[in-house]
């Protein structure tokens, strides 16, 4: 359901009940001031009937036994009746105007919970002997109409008043809310992959917080975008060069193992040194399958099942500082129960080790490097640390940081890097799960 029309449908609603609470509260506060004033005119009737005519009747009753009833035609609230000894109506007031047009549910309405007006009954004596009596019957019929018609005229503004409201709704609202089909549109956009900004300034405070969010959601997704796009390049190439090494490895170590074992072999069957041979083709193939093993490390990561992490990642850092020039290496690796610790986050661990130490190699030249690795209640704390900072032409993150970040990301971890006195730092939060 749209907002225009849920709006509509709650506005609609709030007037109907506003009219239905102002239609009881007409009805009740005009039923009140009708019967009081009907009240207050049966008790003028009665005194002037009480204190006139019936203390003196042979006053009133010289002219054909009658009281002039039929010229208080203004009298609306009272029907006054001149009966004889055997109750027929001799005189009786007339009404100016005796057409009314009531609502039998709007009469009901007026009447209920109301007790009838009492009728009164005033007898006309002569000489000891009644001979007549004068009737008074209250008649609120006149007032109903009148507060009819004034409810029919409020009813009618009431209903200009709903038709207008839901014009404006309609239209104007529908003009007002106008921007908010511009963020939707700009929501649409992003999910097409396509990042425009939206300069155009709403003129509604809260629309223009949710366009200046949507403005930079759609640059930081931009930039996502791009910095994956860049990473995905990347990824293909260092696959490529990982593959032309491989190549060269196989070619250049294994292959030329394999050469050497084919030479000694074919050389026992001409030479008298046989066991001499025997023990060359022996250290060849050991040296074989020590390359063999190195390769494969580099390529999986078995090792971790074969000494668990902690053994794996002390291994990794011995190898990785025989090779680096730098002799100053202070390498702490603490992970009590390890075991426990899931595959992927030994994988990730492993990894960002692996990755920190190539890029110190590739990136730097230390003479002192800081390593840790350590669990701090339910986190894996990494940090690596050197001194042997390069300056770079660019400032972008190369494709060995952002390939950390995103391990670090997916095991929503916490990753930071930083620069103080003369060292490089990466401090690592990987939560364990």
């Amino acid at each position: 359901m749209s907002l225009k029309l849920r709006l509509i449908l709650i506005v609609n609603f709030l007037l109907f009940v506003a009219i239905f609470i102002g239609f009881f509260s007409v009805v009740f506060t005009s039923k009140n001031a009708v019967r009081s004033e009907i009240e207050s005119s049966l008790k003028l009737a009665e005194f002037s009937i009480k204190t006139g005519i019936q203390k003196n009747p042979d006053l009133y009753l010289f002219q054909d036994n009658l009281l002039g009833l039929k010229d208080l035609d203004l009298i609306r609230h009272l029907s006054i009746q001149l009966l004889d000894s055997d109750g027929n109506i001799i005189d009786q007031n007339k009404k100016s105007n005796t057409e009314v047009h009531i609502p039998v549910w709007f009469q009901n309405a007026l009447d209920i919970y109301s007790k009838d007006l009492e009728i009164l009954d005033f007898p006309l004596m002569q000489y000891g002997d009644q001979i007549g009596a004068v009737k008074v019957i209250p008649n609120p019929i006149y007032e109903y109409d009148e507060i009819w018609q004034q409810f029919k005229n409020g009813l009618i503004i009431a209903m200009l008043f709903f038709v207008f409201v839901n014009f404006s709704i309609f239209f104007l609202f529908g003009k007002i809310i106008s921007p908010i089909n511009l963020l939707i549109q700009g929501f649409r956009n992003l999910e097409q992959g396509k990042y425009k900004n939206n300069k155009e300034n709403f003129g509604i405070s809260e629309l223009d917080i949710l366009r200046v969010k949507l403005n930079q959601l759609t640059i930081k997704l931009k930039n996502n975008d791009e910095r994956i796009h860049e990473l995905n390049q990347k990824l293909i190439s260092i696959q490529e060069q990982e593959k032309k090494e491989i190549s060269r490895d196989l070619h250049d170590e294994i292959g030329q193992s394999l050469a050497a074992i084919q030479v000694q072999a074919a050389a026992i069957k001409t030479s008298r040194k046989a066991n001499a041979q025997a023990d060359l083709i022996i250290r060849t193939t050991k040296d074989l399958m020590h390359q063999t093993r190195n390769l494969i490390k580099r390529l999986s990561l078995s090792i971790i099942d074969d000494l668990g992490i902690e053994d794996a990642l002390i291994d990794l850092i011995k190898n990785w500082s025989r090779r680096t020039p730098c002799k100053n290496i202070n390498a702490n690796v603490d992970l009590p129960d390890s075991k426990i610790f899931k595959f992927q986050l030994n994988e990730t661990v492993y990894r960002l080790t692996q990755e920190a130490l190539t890029n110190m190699s590739k990136h730097s030249r230390p003479k002192e490097v800081l390593i840790s690795v350590q669990r701090n209640g339910n986190v894996i704390h990494l940090s690596f640390m050197n001194n042997g900072l390069l300056k770079r032409t660019k400032k972008t993150s190369g494709i060995g940081i952002l390939g950390m970040q995103e391990r670090v990301k997916n095991l929503s971890g916490s990753f930071k890097q930083s620069t103080y006195k003369g060292f490089y730092k990466i401090e690592i939060g990987l939560p364990i799960k």
